[in-house]
C-alpha cells in the first residue's frame, strides 16, 4: 500500500479512537499496529519492531522522565509547594506568570518539561477561572515558543549540521518564528483571560521586595529548580535529574509512608508508563520503513510546488514523530537541494521548520501534549480548538515570509 495512505489511515484510526474516549496511550499503540500491518511485510517485522522499542534505552529514559515529573507534581502539591509557588508567582501578575513560567522552563530542553510549567501555573489558573482547555492551551504553547530558535535544543544543532551552516546562522533564520509564536499565543490567550478579568482582580496582589520574592520563589520551587540547573548547567542526563530531584524532595520533606505510595502509585500508572512505549513503537515503525522518503518520492511524482514540499514533508514527519529533532533529522536531508548547502534560501529554512513544529504540536504522539492534557484534566478536542488556530496562524505567517522572500 501507498506509504501515505497507510499513514492517514493510521492517524484516522488514532484520533477515532481518541473520540471514543481511549487513553492515548492505547490510541497510539492501536494507529502503530495499523500502520505496521499495512506497511510491513511479515508479522516477525512487527514483533522485531516491538520487542526492539520496548527494549531500547531511549525508551526506557522517557519512562523514567515521565513518571518521575509526574511523581514530582504530586509530591510537591502534598506538601504545599506547589500553592506556594503560585501565591509568588502571583507577586508579578497572575496574568504574566501564566506566560513566563512556560517560557522560562521552554529555555531547558527536556521531555515532559510542560508538566514541570504545569505545575507551577496549575493553583493560578484555578484562581483565575480559566477552564482546563484553556490553561492546557497557554502552558503548552508557551512551553515551546523557544524550541524555534534555541541553540540548545538537538534540532536547531542538527539544522546547522545538515545544510553547513553555524548554529548563529540557524538562529538567526529562525528567531523570528519564536517572536512570531509568542505574538499568536499573545493574541489567543490575552481575550481569554480578559474575559477573567473580574476574576483577575480577586487574585491578591502583595507587594515584596526583590528579594524576598527570589527567596520565597526559591524556597517554593527548588526541586525544580535543581532539575534546570542539573540539566542545563552540569549537563546532567534528565533521566538521572529528574528522579534525583524527587528523591532528594521525599527525603528533605519528611514524608509519610503513605504519601510515598500516593506519590508512586501516581507515577507509575500504566497508562503514563506505556505511553512512551507506544510514542516510541510508532516512531521506530516510520524511521524502519522509510516513510519520510517515499512520501517525498510521491511528492515529487506528482510535481507539486516546491512550497508545498516544504510545507507538508516536514509537518507530517513531525506529526508521526512528535519529536522535532525527529522531523530535521528525517526530512531536512531530503529538502538540501531546496534549501541550500552551506548558502540557504533562509524563507525556505523558516517554512521548513516551522512546518515541522507544525505537525510536533498538533500530534498525540507529542508527550507533552499528552501529558498536558492528562495534568489539567482537558479534553483533547476543546484543547485543539485553540492549538489549531495557532499552528495555521503560524505556517500561514511563514509561507507568507517564504514566498514574499522568495
Amino acid at each position: 500500500m501507498n506509504a501515505l495512505v497507510a499513514l492517514l489511515l493510521s492517524i484516522v484510526v488514532v484520533f477515532v479512537l481518541l473520540r471514543f474516549k481511549l487513553h492515548v496511550s492505547g490510541a497510539i499503540f492501536i494507529g502503530a499496529i495499523v500502520l505496521a500491518l499495512l506497511s510491513l511485510s511479515s508479522f516477525s517485522d512487527i514483533f522485531f519492531l516491538l520487542f526492539r522499542t520496548s527494549l531500547d534505552m531511549q525508551t526506557w529514559r522517557l519512562v523514567i522522565i515521565i513518571s518521575s515529573a509526574i511523581g514530582l507534581s504530586v509530591a510537591m502539591d502534598l506538601r504545599g509547594s506547589l500553592k506556594r509557588l503560585a501565591e509568588t508567582l502571583e507577586s508579578i501578575g497572575a496574568k504574566a506568570a501564566l506566560f513566563i513560567a512556560p517560557s522560562l522552563i521552554g529555555l531547558v530542553p527536556m521531555p515532559a518539561g510542560a508538566v514541570v510549567s504545569a505545575s507551577m501555573v496549575k493553583n493560578i489558573a484555578e484562581k483565575i477561572g480559566l477552564a482546563s482547555e484553556e490553561v492546557t492551551f497557554l502552558n503548552y504553547w508557551f512551553r515551546h515558543i523557544i524550541e524555534y530558535s534555541w541553540p540548545i535544543y538537538q534540532g536547531i544543532i542538527l539544522t546547522g549540521v545538515i545544510f553547513s551552516i553555524s548554529i548563529v546562522d540557524v538562529v538567526k533564520t529562525l528567531f523570528p518564528m519564536t517572536v512570531i509564536n509568542a505574538l499568536i499565543g499573545l493574541a489567543i490567550g490575552y481575550p481569554i483571560l480578559k474575559k477573567k478579568a473580574s476574576m483577575v482582580k480577586m487574585v491578591a496582589r502583595t507587594n515584596h521586595s526583590l528579594t524576598l520574592l527570589i527567596k520565597k520563589f526559591v524556597f517554593s520551587s527548588w526541586p525544580i529548580l535543581l532539575i534546570i540547573a542539573l540539566i542545563l548547567f552540569l549537563k546532567v542526563d534528565a533521566s538521572i535529574a529528574f528522579p534525583v530531584s524527587l528523591a532528594l524532595f521525599i527525603i528533605t520533606s519528611n514524608f509519610s509512608v503513605d504519601d510515598v505510595v500516593k506519590v508512586l502509585k501516581e507515577a507509575l500508572d500504566p497508562k503514563m508508563v506505556f505511553l512512551p512505549i507506544a510514542t516510541m513503537f510508532y516512531k521506530a515503525l516510520v524511521e524502519y520503513t522509510n516513510l519520510a522518503y517515499q512520501i517525498f518520492n510521491t511528492l515529487s511524482e506528482i510535481s507539486i510546488p516546491e512550497s508545498l514540499v516544504l510545507t507538508i514533508l516536514p509537518f507530517i514527519v513531525g506529526f508521526v514523530t512528535g519529536i522535532s529533532f525527529a522531523f530535521v533529522g528525517i526530512t531536512f536531508p531530503l529538502l538540501v537541494p531546496i534549501i541550500g548547502y552551506g548558502s540557504i534560501d533562509s524563507g525556505a529554512l523558516m517554512l521548513a521548520y516551522a512546518s515541522g513544529m507544525a505537525g510536533v504540536l498538533l500530534t498525540p504522539m507529542h508527550l507533552c501534549l499528552v501529558l498536558s492534557v492528562d495534568y489539567f484534566k482537558a479534553k483533547f478536542l476543546r484543547t485543539y480548538s485553540f492549538i489549531v488556530p495557532a499552528v495555521l496562524a503560524s505556517i500561514l505567517t511563514a509561507l507568507i515570509i517564504y514566498v514574499v522572500s522568495f
